[in-house]
């Protein structure tokens, strides 16, 4: 089969390799859907997260091709979605279900290591599909389940907050994983939604996921604070949560918050980024990152098969694979409104 494979920054090699057997207790799985993720991005350009010689994708969904000896609970045919990193289930971390946090996570993860292929292809091994494998229901589709993994992380930034019911919240960024947080804070009751964005296509996708107000923070420029402020009697977000992962909205998230607010880093930003933690001090502001997800995919599944999350507006285009660099990272690259690109073998 031939795949895409990361020889070198902003470069992609197809390249033939032999279709993946199943050996003891693993498991192999024909692609239908991959999408194209940020940190598949932010590696593609500056290396960050992503080893060269590495076949991408990590957010797919398929069909059990193969299963290898001793392999229980699944069979060939299977609808399956794949969640990427696989924890030990041994060490202080994943006895305590933090299992993203698990030290040795993501040396099994599919997709950002050469010794681990990813799912930037027509079939992926998966060595621990007790781990990594979670049945489909009929009724969510393969394309819909390709998002399962993303909207995982942005569930998991909304289950690792101080959000309660009725919370008044700030959105910085309207990509896949802010328009996915935005559809759980409305799921899970928040008073009032602000969402930062400066795409006129994805703050258009933000009204229509149920944003209270959207607003452009270059448009707004240095009235952004005192308006933000205004919009919530004077008072400031309960919560920020950081989806943008790019250094200004790092630097000014902050000034959103109310005093003894949170907010929550869900974005990657990959720069070092000067701030002044001043403010955070004075106003007695909690900062926390989020990464992955814990047990969120079954969740998610959840609620894809109760129709309470909308997909169709997150997808941006489906691509064929040979099309990856091009109309895949290149797109990504260059364009604001991009949401979600899903790429088909």
């Amino acid at each position: 089969m031939r795949v895409p494979v990361f020889t070198d920054l902003k470069h992609l090699e197809f390249q033939d390799r032999p279709k993946p057997h199943a050996g003891k207790g693993e498991v192999v799985v024909k692609v239908e859907y991959c999408g194209l993720c940020g940190s598949d991005v932010h590696g593609y350009l500056n290396g960050i997260m992503i080893q060269l010689d590495t076949v991408m994708g990590h957010e797919c969904s398929g069909v059990i091709d193969e299963t290898g000896e001793g392999v229980l609970g699944f069979a060939a045919g299977d609808r399956v979605v794949v969640k990427p990193i696989a924890q030990c289930g041994n060490c202080y971390w994943c006895q305590k279900g933090q299992y993203s946090l698990c030290p040795t996570a993501f040396d099994r993860a599919i997709g950002i290591t050469a010794a681990n292929d990813g799912a930037f292809a027509e079939y992926v091994l998966i060595r621990y599909p007790h781990e990594m494998l979670f049945k489909l229901p009929q009724n969510v589709s393969f394309q819909d389940a390709a998002l399962i993994e993303p909207l995982a992380t942005s569930l998991h930034g909304v289950r690792m907050s101080r959000f309660k019911p009725g919370d008044r919240v700030v959105i910085i960024g309207a990509g896949m994983i802010g328009l996915g947080a935005l559809q759980f804070l409305k799921l899970g009751g928040a008073g009032k939604i602000i969402v930062l964005e400066i795409s006129p296509e994805k703050a258009k996708i933000a009204s229509e996921l149920g944003a209270d107000i959207v607003l452009d923070p270059l448009a707004e420029g240095e009235k952004l604070r005192e308006k933000i402020f205004d919009l919530m009697d004077g008072v400031g977000a309960d919560i920020v949560f950081e989806c943008a992962g790019v250094p200004m909205s790092f630097q000014t998230c902050i000034s959103f918050v109310k005093s003894g607010g949170q907010v929550m880093l869900i974005g990657i930003n990959d720069k070092e980024v000067p701030i002044n933690p001043f403010m955070m001090v004075m106003w007695e502001v909690e900062m926390k990152g989020v990464l992955g997800y814990y047990d969120e995919f079954k969740y998610v599944i959840d609620f894809m098969s109760k129709n309470k999350i909308s997909t169709a507006p997150l997808i941006s285009d489906i691509i064929p694979l040979t099309d990856l660099g091009a109309k895949g990272f290149e797109r990504a690259l260059s364009s604001r409104d991009v949401v979600k690109i899903l790429v088909r073998p």
